[in-house]
């Protein structure tokens, strides 16, 4: 991709790149830092200039990972527990595939584009544990189910899978497809909170219940935009125009419930918090410490809590769902299974990420990543390695082992790469 850049370059144009990838931030001639946080907490240029020049502005988190010093840090990798032997498996370009799955580490499965990663991890392997389990899902149920024109020709789980007692796959595919979605109803803090609101006094002498505070209820909502917060305005022979509901202004609420408040916030002006500021706000609030806390955790402590789902990207998606995992009370034997969860992160949200999947790993569980980048992949228990090539050259297992061992093979390609970190 870099020599394709470059050659576009050197036919006179311009290219302008939104980037994470280190490697191809120091190829950049000019360099457009924006932070310094993310949300509110940002919006700022930091810095524009060539990349040498980005050292010296302390305020960027970029800076941090782009001329930080090796710092290596030996690690013991975790022994696989058990092994989930798959056999046979055909799908795609895998013919015949026979590979092991260790249990309770972290597995990276690597390989360059189209080796037959996603085929065997995030299709094969969650489709055969999700029969066996019971939770297969028909493409008829989930319009983004994966490719439902592809079918497994063969292939079993033949041993290990008593030791799996839950799969939870963790994807970038949006939390909700309309602007009623948020943060708050998917992860579940949204009830207690309605809760809160029906246990204040002045609800409780009105009578108003847990429903009121429910922007999807009738008896609470804003007629005018039906809770939306927005009313469409359509125009003859142009798209139609969203604005703020002349009557709520947005709140989404009619006036007698946005009456009810705690500590003069109500429901609307909570739905309109960050996280930080909720997690301050309810601070003496138990339950909802913990789930705003593990928000914060994931490094989303900059979103608002009544943010529309269509609103937030894949990677927001992504660790909305890994918090609202993280939530439940850890039981142990689940198999967590995400393919490439780096994309669209930066370095500084990549290391959040991994401080939890880790803890999944601690908490007795096993977590396999479909990965390109090698900072992860590298730190991982176990790698098993794709290819050699693409399509037709791949869906053969080159090499499994420790990062260190797959490092050392002569016959991966990845080997060269992870090598150098």
């Amino acid at each position: 991709m870099l020599r394709a850049l470059e050659r576009l370059k050197a036919a006179g144009n311009s290219l302008f790149v939104v980037e994470h990838e280190l490697d191809i931030i120091r190829h950049a001639d000019w360099i457009v830092d924006v932070g310094p946080g993310a949300g509110e907490h940002g919006g700022q240029i930091l810095f524009s200039g060539p990349l040498s020049g980005l050292a010296g502005v302390p305020d960027s988190q970029t800076r941090r990972y782009l001329f930080q010093e090796s710092k290596k840090v030996g690690r013991v990798p975790r022994l696989p527990r058990k092994w989930l032997k798959l056999r046979g498996v055909t799908r795609n370009n895998l013919d015949g595939l026979d590979v092991d799955i260790p249990l309770g580490v972290f597995t990276s499965v690597t390989g360059i584009s189209g080796s037959g990663k996603s085929s065997l991890i995030s299709q094969f392997l969650v489709e055969a544990v999700s029969d066996k389990m019971g939770q297969r899902k028909d493409a008829s149920e989930d319009d983004d189910a994966l490719d439902a024109r592809v079918q497994t020709l063969g292939g079993e789980i033949v041993g290990g899978l008593d030791s799996v007692k839950r799969l939870v796959v963790v994807d970038q595919k949006p939390i909700g497809r309309t602007p009623r979605s948020n943060l708050a109803t998917y992860t579940g803090l949204f009830d207690h909170v309605r809760k809160l609101f029906a246990a204040t006094k002045q609800a409780r002498v009105r009578r108003y219940d847990a429903g009121r505070f429910s922007f999807n209820v009738t008896k609470g909502r804003c007629e005018t935009c039906l809770g939306e917060g927005f009313v469409c305005v359509e125009l003859l022979f142009l798209p139609s125009v969203y604005a703020p509901c002349p009557t709520c202004k947005g709140a989404r609420y009619n006036a007698k419930t946005l009456e009810i408040k705690i500590r003069n916030k109500s429901i609307a002006d909570v739905l309109g918090m960050t996280v930080n500021a909720a997690l301050e706000f309810f601070a003496d609030d138990v339950s909802l410490c913990r789930s705003l806390g593990v928000l914060q955790e994931v490094g989303l402590g900059y979103i608002r809590i009544g943010q529309s789902a269509t609103e937030l990207s894949g990677g927001e998606a992504q660790r909305i769902k890994l918090a609202t995992e993280l939530q439940r009370l850890q039981r142990g034997e689940t198999l967590y299974v995400l393919d490439e969860p780096t994309t669209g992160l930066h370095p500084a949200d990549v290391a959040k990420l991994m401080k939890q999947l880790n803890g999944l790993v601690e908490s007795g569980n096993t977590v396999v990543v479909v990965e390109h980048d090698m900072d992860i992949a590298a730190v991982s228990d176990w790698i098993i390695d794709m290819g050699p090539g693409a399509g037709d050259e791949g869906g053969r297992i080159v090499v499994s082992g420790p990062p260190e061992q797959v490092a050392m093979s002569t016959r991966s390609r990845t080997a060269k790469y992870l090598a150098r970190v």
